[in-house]
């Protein structure tokens, strides 16, 4: 398929008609981008909108919207003038392409248009012709059940999407975008809807002959079932919401977290601790500064000269000996002097032989010991004192002070630090507000965490209740089948459905293989990291994305930066488009808005040019202009390029061919 033009009539910011030509130049493939720039508010995203809503109407509101909103939304988007007094009252989009069916190409021409009345009344009209010819024959809703058949929405929304698209696939925690995606993909909601319709036709046709006790009983069944399932998809659906809530609070739990460290948190959390340790060390400090001065007033000066010391107790010995001496000398003098006295008047004549005899008994004591001098003249016991102060007190004293000193100089470094730590502690008025915020946030996580787990049991409380009304309502079905007035028919439709259910289990397997292995490719390609030995594994029952390592570890998606993850969401929108097996255009509204330059820049040179064979980019200024850095493969890929201009006097747009002022 490619889009040759669009149209705008009135259409939100376009005033007047408008005539765009999105046919890319060139050989099929070879420069595929078309490029539109603009502001945001300028009428990007309606470029986008309006291809949509040519193709699919209603439908491009949701599934369940009803006409008097779908109308509402058609008024709403024509026009608002800020110059014409009259309003317009008619707008309309229109859609020129080409598509190939059965090998022959055709040429499409849709016109979607709306009138409002005076009465506010809207009147819609959808006109398709194909190949010149106008389609006359079918109404309005046969038309539209064309375009559907042409080209599922479902397919479509795997080419046609905005940045949001990506970011759902890349925040969503749960598997539920995904497995919407792939049950699209293989029109697995179609399946669903036909086996929905199977089971209603199998009981309307059940119900043909019972007897009316019966019919009754299976009526209400069938009307509880309803009302049970329906509360399971409301609770279910309430679940995953939360769970994507959860999701995104968890990131910006981490984000305050990161915050927190970045403005010092962690000294800020340990700054009570370092204050107590600082207020224990100072008192240490303060005790054994005490302690030394204590011990220097002591002794402990004593043991810094040995030497001296050493000779003063040399000195007090000889003193000591001296005095004993002298007095051992004193003694043996008057008691040889005695002893003459008393043998004096015996042995006349005979005293040099007394001499002789007595200084012979006494010997050395009676010389006169060798004089010292008495400097300091201490007592025996003031000796003993000063040599126990000396050899034993003062060393002690002096060890004691050297330990203590030693631990001073270990405590100055350990203040040192502990003054650096509180140093390094952030102002509490500028950290606290950002720790009451991620403690709101972590309340806030506690609190989902209890509505998720809320939400899941009443879903399965209302499932199991659904379940067993089934299996009542078709047990009731079976004893009742061959009362039936089509009986046949109805064992053909339980047939039918039993098969759609094993068609349904197949198709998710096959089609999963497939898309692992185109996820797996463009995953590599786009990842500025090398991914090379990563393998994707699809669960195809929950659709459970698992990135697998050679050596069988699993690499978490929540590990990936919020840019791995954009490319993650790319890759995997890609590999759905290569499967859908559909050759249609790409078209993406703000399709980098969320990536740093870095990973921009994969996207631009890699993944753009080679995405279609027509690829239409609505971006701004900021996504594209300002990389243009590596960017060959991108410049050489653009056919044409749109500058779209916001004038807000008018309140209106138009387009200009250029963009960025020739930035490529």
């Amino acid at each position: 398929m490619i889009i040759e033009k669009l149209y705008l009539g009135n259409f939100r910011v376009y005033s007047g008609n408008h005539e765009i030509d999105l046919k890319p130049v060139g050989l099929s493939g070879e420069k595929p981008i078309i490029l539109f720039d603009g502001l945001n508010g300028a009428g990007k995203t309606t470029i986008l909108t309006a291809v949509r809503l040519a193709l699919y109407g209603k439908r491009t509101l949701g599934d369940k919207v009803d006409n008097e909103t779908y109308h509402r939304y058609l008024a709403d988007s024509m026009h608002k003038s800020r110059t014409n007094a009259v309003p317009p009252k008619s707008a309309y989009v229109r859609l020129t392409f080409s598509d190939s069916k059965a090998g022959k190409l055709h040429e499409y021409d849709v016109v979607r248009s709306w009138f409002v009345d005076t009465s506010g009344v809207v009147s819609e009209k959808l006109q398709i012709t194909r190949d010149g010819e106008v389609l006359k024959s079918l109404t309005y809703e046969q038309a539209q059940s064309f375009l559907n058949d042409l080209i599922p929405i479902g397919i479509a929304d795997l080419f046609f999407f905005d940045g949001e698209k990506i970011a759902e696939l890349a925040e969503s925690n749960g598997n539920a975008a995904l497995a919407n995606a792939i049950e699209r993909l293989l029109g697995l909601d179609l399946v669903s809807r036909l086996r929905a319709d199977l089971g209603i036709y199998i009981r309307n046709h059940t119900k043909g002959r019972l007897p009316d006790a019966i019919r009754k009983e299976a009526e209400q069944l069938e009307s509880d079932y309803q009302r049970y399932y329906a509360n399971y998809e409301i609770e279910r659906d309430a679940k995953e919401a939360l769970e994507d809530q959860l999701h995104n609070l968890k990131a910006d739990i981490a984000h305050k977290e990161r915050k927190i460290e970045a403005h010092g948190g962690a000294w800020y959390e340990n700054r009570s601790a370092e204050q107590e340790r600082m207020e224990r060390l100072l008192a240490e400090q303060h005790s054994i500064r005490a302690r030394i001065r204590t011990l220097k007033g002591s002794l402990y000066p004593i043991a810094l000269a040995p030497t001296a010391l050493g000779k003063l107790l040399e000195q007090l010995d000889k003193e000591s000996r001296y005095r004993k001496q002298l007095i051992t000398h004193k003694a043996a003098k008057r008691q040889a002097n005695a002893l003459r006295k008393e043998l004096a008047s015996a042995l006349t004549g005979k005293e040099q032989l007394l001499d002789t005899a007595i200084s012979k008994a006494f010997g050395k004591s009676l010389d006169d010991p060798k004089k010292v001098e008495l400097i300091h003249d201490l007592s025996d016991s003031e000796i003993e004192r000063l040599r126990h102060q000396i050899t034993v007190e003062a060393p002690k004293q002096k060890k004691e002070v050297d330990a203590l000193e030693e631990r001073l100089e270990r405590l100055r470094h350990e203040l040192s630090e502990c003054a650096t730590n509180l140093e390094r502690a952030p102002d509490e008025q500028r950290i606290k507000p950002l720790y009451a915020a991620l403690h709101e946030a972590q309340l806030a996580q506690g609190r989902l965490y209890s509505r998720i787990e809320e939400k899941r049991e009443n879903a399965k409380r209302e499932l199991r209740a659904a379940m067993d009304c089934l299996r009542k309502l078709r047990k009731l079905e079976a004893e009742h089948q061959s009362q039936s007035d089509n009986a046949h028919a109805v064992g053909m439709a339980n047939s039918i459905r039993d098969m759609l259910t094993s068609y349904t289990e197949q198709a998710k397997i096959s089609k999963v293989k497939e898309l692992e292995h185109a996820f797996g490719e463009s995953f590599k390609r786009l990842s500025r990291k090398s991914y090379e030995h990563i393998t994707p594994r699809i669960n195809p029952q929950t659709f459970a994305v698992n990135l697998q390592h050679t050596d069988g570890k699993t690499l978490d998606r929540n590990q990936l930066s919020a840019g791995e993850k954009q490319i993650y969401a790319t890759a995997m929108l890609e590999a759905l488009g290569k499967c859908s097996g559909k050759r249609l255009p790409i078209i993406i509204d703000t399709p980098l808005g969320r990536l740093d330059s870095e990973h921009r820049q994969r996207i631009i040179d890699h993944y753009f040019p080679s995405a279609s064979h027509q690829v239409v980019l609505l971006s701004t200024d900021t996504e594209i202009k300002l990389s243009k850095k590596h960017s060959q493969p991108f410049s050489y890929a653009i056919s044409k390029k749109y500058e779209i201009i916001y004038n807000p006097a008018t309140a209106s747009t138009t387009l200009q061919e250029g963009y960025f002022d020739n930035a490529y």
